[in-house]
């Protein structure tokens, strides 16, 4: 989420006016994320977010609409898209997709307990079990062959310790293949700043625009990573409660088990790769918030030379990148700023 695309009053009425929801009494952007252009827009019967699709087109988004209206209908906790006056809830607003929802209530967490890593780990197993028979039509586009590509246009712009850390880990995980590992839709982007919690109970999962068909150990392993590290350290104490916590639903089979280690590793490289990428190649906007990719180095390394277990007993250096002249800009968000000389990210 992030402001890519502005948007006027004078176009936020005419959009609200195809829907019974009252008038416009105010809007802002919203920094958090980094895909799409997402407003809070509260009107005189409620609150909404309305989202302008950056990348995905008015092709690929009806798949999304479905599965978070089927999502929705069986109980777990997410946006539903609003149809309005029409039955198709996706519109056009400023030349992009666009889609409305009615605002979930609660906030994201900055330091996630025991206690919320326990709950997402059940919710996860939720969103696992509620879709085990939904056919959902999309592949995961940031898989392996995508971390290979994004490596041979970054790779360049990246010091010889990254090159030789990236390069290595991709010839590792060419090794294993994955199509054994139980399959189904995930979300691929469960990390905390989508997820809402109120009065200390899970409100709300976010931001459904990764989901796909892939590895459902890929989901749990994505969002341990985010979930279950301190500031990129890894706490064995929180992968025990979120891995115990799904298990409780979904138990993990022995194939899955022997590759926790090794989709951990996985997950890491693509999100170190993810902000890598947008670090070096930065979409203009009005309001754009980046992500430290030192965070997931150092969970990789970190994964790299321990092998964290499943319960009841988890097991549980430099970098650089060197961004164009062109490519520097003002960022408008919480984020520290980082620096890109070689540097330990602990």
């Amino acid at each position: 989420m992030s402001v890519y695309t502005p948007v006027t009053r004078q176009q936020l009425e005419r959009f609200f006016s195809t829907y019974s929801l009252g008038k416009v009494i105010d809007f802002e952007g919203i920094k958090d994320g980094i895909e799409n252009t997402n407003y809070f827009v509260t009107t005189t019967r409620g609150h909404f977010v309305l989202t302008l699709f950056e990348s995905l087109t008015a092709k690929d988004l009806p798949s999304f609409m479905e599965l978070m209206t089927y999502l929705d209908k069986n109980a777990i906790p997410c946006p539903r898209p609003l149809s309005g006056l029409q039955t198709n809830p996706l519109r056009v607003l400023n030349g992009k997709p666009a889609a409305l929802f009615k605002r979930l209530t609660g906030s994201a967490v900055d330091s996630p307990s025991i206690a919320h890593c326990r709950q997402i780990g059940l919710h996860l197993a939720g969103l696992h079990r509620s879709t085990q028979d939904y056919v959902f039509p999309v592949n995961n586009r940031r898989g392996l062959d995508w971390c290979q590509r994004v490596f041979a246009d970054i790779g360049p712009s990246l010091c010889p310790a990254d090159r030789a850390l990236i390069g290595d880990e991709l010839r590792v995980q060419r090794h294993y293949r994955t199509d054994r590992l139980p399959r189904g839709v995930i979300h691929a982007d469960l990390f905390t700043d989508n997820v809402l919690f109120a009065d200390g109970q899970l409100s709300g999962l976010l931001d459904f625009y990764s989901a796909c068909t892939d590895t459902l150990l890929l989901d749990i392993a994505i969002t341990a990573n985010d979930w279950c590290c301190d500031s990129g350290t890894v706490n064995p104490e929180k992968f025990m409660a979120l891995l115990s916590a799904y298990e409780s639903l979904r138990p993990l089979d022995a194939l899955e088990k022997q590759r926790w280690p090794l989709m951990l590793r996985a997950a890491a490289l693509r999100f170190w790769l993810s902000r890598l990428l947008h670090r070096l190649q930065p979409r203009p906007g009005e309001i754009t918030q980046q992500k430290d990719p030192l965070v997931f180095r150092h969970i990789l390394e970190q994964h790299r030379r321990q092998t964290p277990a499943i319960p009841p007993r988890p097991a549980v250096g430099p970098s650089c990148s060197r961004p164009g002249a062109g490519n520097r800009r003002r960022t408008d968000s919480g984020d520290s700023e980082y620096g890109t000389d070689c540097t330990a990210s602990s």
